[in-house]
Parts: C-alpha cells; structure tokens; sequence
C-alpha cells in the first residue's frame, strides 16, 4: 500500500462545490485517478453496486460491496478504492445538503458501517432513480427549478440509501429531546474531539447539565458521552498511525494532547494495545 508519509490528503471535489453533488460510475476510473490512494473526502459518499463489486479499503478495514448491494462513507473516514468491475456507482453530497434526518442515522454508525443487500426492486428503483438524477445533473439548462429539481432528488436518493441503514429500533418510545440532544452532541463530537475532551465541556457547549447530558446519550446510544470521544479521539489516532509515518508525539499533539505519555496510556486503555504496538501489527 502507498502511503504518504505524513499526510492523507483531503479531496474537495470541483463539482460537488460547484454543484452539491456528483455521481461517478467506478468503470471509467482509471489507473492513476485519487480514489486508488488513501484520502478522506470532505463529503458524504453513497456507493451502489447494481452489478458486478466493489472492494474498498475504508478506516484500514476491507470492504466488499457485491451487486444489489449499497454503503456508505462518512466526511473525514479514510478509504481507497482496491478494485471493482461492472456497473458500480458513487454519488457525492455536500453534508450541507443532507437532511439532519438522515444524518442521525447514518452518524449511528460511527464509522463502523457495513454493506447491505437491496432487494431486486430496491435496486431497479435505486437505479432508475440515478440515472434520472445523472440526466439532470449534467444538463446544462438552467431553468428556474432546476436548483430545487436536483434538491429534491438529492433527498431522494440520500433517503433510499439511509433507509437501508435505519437502525430497527422504536426511536418514537423514546425520549424525543433526548434524540434531538443526541445528533446535537454527535455534530458537535465531529467537530470538536480534538479540542473537547471531557463530557462537562460538551454539556456547557449544549447548554445542559452533565449528568443530564449522559442519561440521554446512553438513553439512545447505550453508550456514555466519554465512550464516544473516546472513540473518536482512538479512531482518528489509529488511521493516523496506520496511514501516515508521523511519530507518536507529533499524532498525540494533533490529537489535542500535550503529553505523549498519557496519550499513549489513554489509548492503551481504550485499545488494549500500546499505540506503537498498533503501528507495528498492522504495517
């Protein structure tokens, strides 16, 4: 595997800041295109295997995506692709563009999502839909509707492939402030695990009580608010060591500690596996 020695770039697609979204079918990718090193992309992507595969490196994990089957990669995951045949489709959303609906689901996964199975008219629809929305995003007329045309297919499309992920649980027996707190305080995670390390400072920045806080993350997640910084803070921490050459000190400082030492004893704890260890294993 290539790696770049101390940076995974990060892709900003043209298209898909011009336009808010793009649709690639994975046949015309050639030899040198991005997408065959590892890189994050600054957008959601929604991949569609109608026929043939698709095989994907995503956060040092392979991925095999078959035909009839559909998956997903979040802003900041680390991926590339290893190889794929037939007809398999990747469509790039702007996160701005996508319903905080759907974004509550396809953010439960935290970054652990996997492949599911369509059935046979899911995936007649699923492709009939995108062939219409590929039309439409590559014509150039541009009457009155066609912003809100092509916004309302990216609800579409964004919303037949979240259904696949929905969660099969009764969120309606749920406490609704506690969801609502939920998404809140994951958008905030995303954003601010290397800054915001302990659950009192995401309480303060949602206005809530600590314990509060806690009761209705393990509420809808059943896990605490420390589990999920410490998730994310061990996430970001492994693809730094498994993709890039960057010392221990140096991914401890990016990760917002100062003390190398207890970054590595808190990463040991959560891993059960030393930082260097973790390196050493899986290069």
């Amino acid at each position: 595997m290539n790696r770049d020695k101390m940076l995974v770039p990060t892709i900003i697609l043209d298209e898909v800041k011009a336009n808010g979204v793009q649709i690639v079918n994975y046949d015309k990718i050639g030899a040198d295109h991005f997408v065959k090193i590892p890189h994050r992309d600054t957008d959601f992507l929604f991949v569609f295997a109608y026929e043939g595969f698709l095989k994907l490196i995503v956060d040092f994990h392979e991925i095999f995506i078959p035909k009839k089957t559909v998956y997903f990669i979040l802003p900041g995951q680390i991926h590339q692709h290893v190889d794929s045949e037939g007809d398999v489709c990747v469509i790039a959303v702007d996160p701005s563009l996508v319903s905080d609906v759907f974004k509550s689901v396809l953010n439960e996964s935290c970054f652990a999502q996997v492949p599911t199975s369509v059935s046979f008219t899911k995936a007649e629809r699923m492709r009939s839909c995108l062939t219409l929305f590929a039309d439409i995003t590559q014509d150039l007329c541009n009457n009155v509707f066609k912003q809100h045309i092509k916004r309302g297919f990216i609800d579409a499309v964004a919303g037949m492939f979240t259904e696949e992920f929905l969660v099969m649980q009764k969120h309606d027996k749920k406490d609704s402030r506690a969801i609502t707190l939920t998404n809140e305080f994951k958008s905030l995670l995303f954003l601010n695990y290397k800054r915001l390390k302990s659950p009192s400072e995401y309480a303060q920045q949602l206005k809530v009580s600590t314990p509060y806080l806690n009761e209705a993350i393990k509420l809808t997640s059943g896990q605490t608010v420390s589990y999920w910084i410490q998730h994310m803070i061990t996430i970001e921490a492994k693809r730094l060591l498994f993709y890039t050459d960057k010392t221990i000190k140096t991914i401890a400082y990016e990760l917002g500690y100062s003390d190398q030492a207890y970054f590595t004893r808190v990463f040991t704890k959560s891993e059960k596996i030393s930082p260097q260890a973790f390196r050493d294993k899986n290069r």
